[in-house]
């Protein structure tokens, strides 16, 4: 099998999944994923949401403008700090009901055994691109992964290392 064919099938499959759920508010996308935060987390400033996403404070700005403009979210001055802005959900953005992607049925042409094949395969390659990223800048890599635990911990009580995914990077 061809490695260029493959890796030309996985980026139309990406393409068209994420065309197919573009306006589907997916918890994956931007605005969405800011609404699945706040719908655990309310109260954050821009700056502890943008750490979250990991993602700069210009860019963010620019996703909450459209989610207040849409009546998403509002912002608040903290009572600690009035320089600081609080972010909270409105009555209509804790209304927001996810979808699951359109999509998430694909997997039923396979059967068990074939899912989990499937499964093993994208440990596979998911493992493999963790591990050219490390190789590529091993102190990146570890303070991306650090900065990742931290961020979990912090806002979420949460431990990446607990998890699935992590585990198998960790092998």
């Amino acid at each position: 099998m061809n490695n260029e064919f493959l890796y030309h099938k996985l980026i139309f499959i990406n393409e068209s999944l994420k065309k197919r759920n573009a306006n589907n508010k997916n918890t994956s996308r931007g605005q969405g994923r800011i609404l699945a935060i706040l719908k655990h987390r309310e109260g954050l400033s821009t700056k502890e949401l943008s750490e979250i996403l990991n993602i700069k404070v210009p860019s963010l700005n620019e996703t909450l403008n459209k989610l207040i403009k849409n009546g998403y979210i509002r912002k608040e001055a903290s009572s600690e700090d009035k320089r600081v802005l609080l972010i909270y959900l409105t009555d209509k953005g804790r209304d927001v009901k996810f979808k699951k992607p359109k999509d998430i049925d694909i997997f039923d042409c396979l059967d068990e055994s074939q899912k989990e094949i499937f499964d093993e395969c994208l440990n596979l390659i998911s493992k493999e691109l963790h591990e050219r990223l490390k190789a590529d800048n091993p102190e990146k890599y570890a303070k991306m992964l650090q900065e990742r635990k931290e961020v979990l911990k912090k806002y979420f009580d949460c431990d990446i290392t607990q998890s699935e995914w992590y585990r198998l990077l960790e092998k």
